[in-house]
């Protein structure tokens, strides 16, 4: 029996690496008010990344995101169940998103002996890419069904993603900055830089400007040990983007690093200007 993984817009992931090793992908959906009220747009089919960041920017009606429905990932899975194909569907942090119970209930609604794995990554972003993707890279080896969920048990202690954002507000008004609240409050003139631990957005470090910030992120990299994955992304600054990827292809001698972009959804509470990097630890 084959095995199909299925993923949310918040993994981040680029086009070809879904496109590679065939990764479906659920929307989630950013909420954004208009003339004629409440529209949801799905992450990543509906949005236009810049006009949207642009929109992030300068409008004070900060938008809000939502999980997929159960019919959404019911409309995903039973397909691929009905061609007789298993599934792993690996999901945001269900402490940061209800997507994740979406997923159980629409496993529950096609069958409760329905061929589906449902995973709760414990992370966002490229921190969710990075677990997809080696659990996608295990099925190019036709690596077993236990197996598969085993390594991605195991490489969720080995994942660290750590992002700076220009300013707490976005994730304050979102809702999802947890234990990070306490870190607010004179953040003027400050970078904030952020980290997942159990499932949370937590507070690191702060330093004073951006380029510190990144050089910051830098640092954290190479003191972190041998690597064998790294994803860094931005939403606002491909320039910045580009360059820590230059300056880290060097000293940590990795053949690839791959440059992503911040969906709409991780986007809107991240807040322009986020940029940060995630890595898959020896």
């Amino acid at each position: 029996m084959t095995i199909q993984i299925v993923t949310d817009s918040t993994a981040d992931l680029p086009d070809n690496l879904t496109k590679e090793y065939q990764i479906s992908v659920v929307p989630l959906y950013v909420n954004v008010k208009t003339a004629d009220g409440l529209e949801s747009l799905r992450d990543g089919i509906d949005i236009d990344h810049s006009t949207f960041y642009k929109t992030l920017a300068n409008d004070d009606n900060l938008p809000t995101t939502s999980q997929p429905s159960v019919q959404d990932f019911i409309e995903v899975y039973k397909p691929i169940v009905d061609a007789g194909s298993q599934i792993i569907s690996i999901h945001v942090s269900s402490k940061l998103s209800a997507t994740y119970n979406a997923a159980l209930q629409a496993k529950a609604a096609i069958g409760p002996n329905a061929p589906i794995e449902i995973v709760d990554s414990q992370q966002v972003s490229v921190g969710l890419g990075l677990t997809v993707l080696k659990a996608a890279q295990a099925i190019k080896e036709t690596r077993e069904l236990s197996d598969i969920l085993s390594l991605i048990h195991n490489i969720r202690s080995r994942i660290e993603v750590y992002v700076v954002v220009d300013t707490l507000e976005f994730l304050e008004k979102g809702g999802r900055i947890g234990k990070a609240a306490a870190f607010l409050g004179s953040m003027l003139k400050v970078k904030p830089i952020l980290t997942m631990k159990e499932g949370e957005v937590r507070p690191l470090e702060r330093v004073r400007t951006r380029i510190k910030a990144i050089n910051r992120l830098a640092e954290l990299a190479n003191s972190a040990g041998h690597i064998e994955d790294m994803f860094i992304f931005h939403n606002t600054t491909p320039e910045d983007c580009q360059s820590l990827q230059n300056t880290l292809t060097k000293q940590l001698n990795l053949k690839t690093i791959t440059l992503c972009k911040l969906g709409p959804v991780v986007g809107t509470h991240a807040g322009p200007g986020a940029l940060g990097l995630g890595f898959l630890k020896s």
